[in-house]
């Protein structure tokens, strides 16, 4: 029994492994089949200009649906507005000499969707440029023509330098017989791209999506600006109509205020602002203030002015008057016997200069000479003049007590802040006294006074996990969820209170109140990780591999197998591709006129295929195969073109600004 219960569990695990390996076989053709359809249907849907504009950028216009890979699903892909609203039109009349006349322009220059300018133009052309056109008497010769660019705002038609157009070719008869009429739907289209794109540079809702030909006439069709909406009623993001989207021209705040009123209905916005990829990440909300601390500047008479020492002292005269007292008050406390000099300080200081409005020497009273100095100057001196150090220039005894009233402007001494020395020089007879009393006049209004700014978020600005989430200024909103909302509270007035008086104070701000979020991560531990991926990498081989995996419990297990990579796709050198060409039809225009005479041997247009899987060449009607499916390398012949077409610009424009033209020798 128990032989036959091995044998029997010998059967079960090889038709097990038989099952993996066919599934295993059958998984490996299922994603090579899927990698084909892949590439197929991407060189089916956008190997070429023509393809890509049908299947992406008329879908992204909404002039069509745009669909998968494998065309089995259509869907609305527009990114713009529908391809339905004609916003322009014009009328071309070709003329016998090969030359065309555009008629009429019209535009629906305020986008409501009809067309309410009319333009009756007139304008001869004898080229159709990319950005406009050239009309010449003869093409010839290039000094005949002249040159026009397309205008957005307004829309029409601006005198430009032949080397300002591009993209020009010649319809005139001399280029070619019937030029226009045998390419009437390029030539009317060519014109019609030109205007469109004048239109868009001046105003970026012109979007282009198609141009409508019927015959002479030309209709650009752009986005329906009538009804037209950003994103679907299904997609994430909500409607806005293209018209309130235009008001943010001239109204950017409009934007900021818009977005901050989808910041609470809008889930896509809460997801991506509140979302996290770490597990381990919380977030913690703070509130703090900036404050604008102004101090009030409410002085007593003692802060404006001090006296340091020396001889004198300071008398409050009324509550905004002070007299300075320079000396000793007094009678006959100085005694010089036959005559006597006598010399003396007094030390004032004054705190703040800008309150004291005026200064006056009132009265010097002296028994018998005397001098006031300030600094290295003499600035006072009585009964007599007496100038200097040296002895007074008389008899020193003159007998008299004098009382003099001066009234002489001591403003320009107290004129700044800090110490004030007045040195006082006496020559007494006999016994006498010498000072002076100056009076001065002080402003004691109320003024603004220090001012300082307290942050309180300092630490959460310097902190790189915050985000400023709200910010309130003086009571106006300047962060709404994160958005700054483009508000300005203006200057605010607030009025000081002191202990005898106030006064107003105007600042451009005095208190921010914030909410910061910050983010508090616990770093991830990745060191196990790292060391498994070192073990396989330097255990691993081309068929077999080595695995270490810790386990959450703290054991690590060892693990090892083989590697299976048959049956994989060879994959080629290169990509193989072919070279294709048709001939150019029509004349080009230059500097020097029309090139078509000039030409002695066909022109042709050169196309680069990627061959199919088949190893087959995808050419389009009309176009011959140069060689076929290939490993090609067109490096040189590239180089050669581009050096071509770099001489060929130095033909048309020097560098010294001067203009060559290739008929007159250069």
């Amino acid at each position: 029994m128990t032989f036959l219960r091995m044998r029997n569990s010998l059967i079960v695990v090889a038709i097990s492994m038989a099952a993996f390996f066919v599934h295993g076989a059958d998984m490996k053709q299922d994603m090579g089949k899927t990698a084909d359809d892949m590439y197929k249907g991407v060189s089916d849907n956008f190997g070429n200009t023509k393809k890509i504009t049908d299947n992406m950028v008329a879908p992204i216009s909404g002039s069509s649906d745009m669909k998968t890979l494998d065309g089995k699903t259509a869907f609305s892909g527009k990114a713009v507005c529908k391809g339905s609203s004609e916003y322009a039109k014009y009328i071309i009349q070709p003329q016998g000499n090969g030359d065309v006349v555009l008629l009429n322009l019209f535009q629906d220059a305020n986008m409501d969707g009809k067309i309410d300018k009319t333009i009756s133009a007139g304008w001869r052309m004898s080229a159709v440029c990319g950005n406009g056109y050239m009309y010449c008497t003869d093409p010839d010769n290039a000094a005949t023509c002249d040159g026009y660019k397309w205008t957005g705002e307004p829309l029409g038609k601006t005198s430009a330098s032949i080397t300002e157009l591009g993209g020009c070719y010649c319809i005139n008869n001399k280029c070619g017989q019937s030029l226009v009429w045998r390419n009437l739907p390029q030539v009317v289209r060519d014109i019609g791209t030109g205007i469109a794109g004048a239109l868009s540079a001046a105003n970026p809702w012109y979007t282009l999506s198609d141009v409508k030909i019927d015959g002479i006439q030309g209709t650009l069709v752009g986005g329906d600006t009538g009804s037209c909406v950003v994103g679907d009623t299904t997609g994430m993001i909500s409607n806005t109509n293209i018209k309130t989207s235009t008001t943010y021209l001239d109204n950017p705040k409009k934007m900021t205020n818009d977005a901050a009123a989808q910041v609470n209905v809008n889930q896509t916005y809460s997801t991506l602002k509140n979302g996290s990829v770490n597990a381990k990440e919380s977030e913690e909300i703070r509130s703090c203030e900036v404050s604008r601390n102004v101090a009030i500047d409410e002085p007593k008479l003692s802060e404006i002015v001090t006296f340091e020492g020396g001889e004198g002292q300071i008398i409050q005269c009324g509550s905004d008057c002070l007299t300075l007292a320079i000396g000793r008050i007094g009678d006959n406390y100085l005694h010089g016997g036959g005559c006597s000099y006598f010399d003396y300080l007094s030390k004032f200081y004054v705190k703040d200069a800008s309150r004291i409005k005026t200064a006056t020497l009132i009265k010097t009273q002296f028994d018998d000479w005397i001098q006031l100095w300030a600094g290295s100057s003499v600035i006072y001196s009585a009964p007599y003049n007496w100038a200097g150090e040296g002895p007074v220039p008389g008899a020193c005894e003159l007998n008299t007590g004098w009382v003099f009233n001066p009234n002489l402007d001591f403003k320009k001494h107290l004129s700044n802040s800090g110490p004030l020395v007045f040195r006082t020089r006496v020559a007494v007879g006999g016994d006498g006294e010498a000072y002076a009393l100056l009076k001065i006049s002080v402003d004691t209004s109320c003024r603004p006074g220090n001012e300082s700014i307290f942050n309180g978020c300092k630490a959460y600005e310097e902190d790189t996990t915050c985000t400023l989430v709200d910010e309130s200024v003086d009571g106006i909103k300047t962060f709404i969820e994160g958005i700054k909302t483009g508000l300005t509270p203006l200057p605010q007035t607030t009025t000081l209170q002191g202990n005898f008086c106030s006064v107003p104070v105007t600042k451009p701000w005095f208190k921010k109140k914030r909410i910061y979020r910050c983010n508090r991560k616990m770093p991830i531990d990745l060191s196990k990780a790292k060391e498994r991926s070192k073990y396989i990498k330097e255990n691993v081989t081309f068929n077999q591999f080595k695995d270490k995996q810790f386990h959450n419990n703290g054991a690590v297990k060892f693990d090892q197998g083989p590697l299976y990579f048959d049956g994989l796709p060879t994959v080629g050198e290169c990509t193989s591709v072919c070279k294709t060409r048709t001939t150019v039809n029509g004349a080009s225009m230059s500097l020097g006129g029309s090139v078509s005479e000039k030409q002695i041997a066909p022109t042709y247009n050169f196309y680069y295929h990627q061959c199919t899987k088949d190893n087959v060449c995808p050419a389009e009607s009309g176009e011959t195969i140069v060689k076929a499916c290939q490993c090609l390398d067109e490096f040189a012949d590239a180089a050669a073109i581009m050096q071509v077409i770099r001489q060929a610009g130095q033909d048309m424009i020097c560098s010294s600004g001067t203009e060559n033209k290739p008929n007159a020798g250069h």
